[in-house]
């Protein structure tokens, strides 16, 4: 069972709350947002959230602390040597259309979050660089159309990739990552 705050939970009370993004989205903006280098004990973090995602009005207390939660856990996940993130998406009991356009709104979530804290990528190394290409890709793709077991296996494919590339940008830009050393090679247990 995940610890991360679920998809349509959170959805659900963003929605309670006339927040016009789902938890795809929020999601994607908090980790680009870590991801990008906001630092960990960053306390304007949900200030900057409520600017994007809610034209500055400011949350329910109900949707901040489950916000709050969902930034808790996913710290948790970056900062967890397993490489533990889990994106808060539609899960495999969605169709592929929806489990797609979470994976969508999700990455385009996190480069607005990543913009925010990370402006220039010329110090970022080749594979951050072309992960985010691939990002700027992912989030211009169409509609899954095909609810077959190839293009299940295909989204569930990418879905990796996508969570492979944030925690390579976390391990890359994150100010209390650079402090401390970065194990390359994860034994698998």
């Amino acid at each position: 069972m995940s610890n991360t705050p679920d998809f349509l939970t959170t959805t659900d009370l963003l929605a309670k709350y006339d927040v016009l993004i789902d938890g795809a989205e929020v999601h994607g903006i908090i980790c680009g947002m870590l991801c990008g280098g906001m630092t960990l004990d960053n306390q304007d973090w949900l200030a900057v959230l409520t600017d994007v995602s809610n034209n500055s009005v400011p949350f329910a207390p109900e949707l901040i602390t489950h916000l709050r939660a969902l930034y808790d856990t996913t710290v948790a996940q970056l900062t967890d040597v397993e490489f533990g993130l889990e994106m808060c998406i539609p899960d495999t009991d969605a169709t592929l259309s929806e489990q797609g356009q979470g994976l969508i709104l999700w990455v385009q979530g996190f480069m607005l979050g990543f913009g925010l804290h990370q402006p220039s990528l010329e110090s970022s190394s080749d594979d951050v660089k072309e992960g985010l290409q691939d990002f700027s890709e992912i989030a211009r793709m169409e509609s899954i159309e095909d609810e077959d077991e190839d293009t299940q296996a295909q989204l569930l494919t990418l879905i990796e990739h996508v969570r492979i590339i944030a925690m390579s940008c976390f391990n890359e830009c994150q100010p209390a990552r650079k402090a401390m050393p970065i194990e390359t090679d994860p034994t698998v247990h």
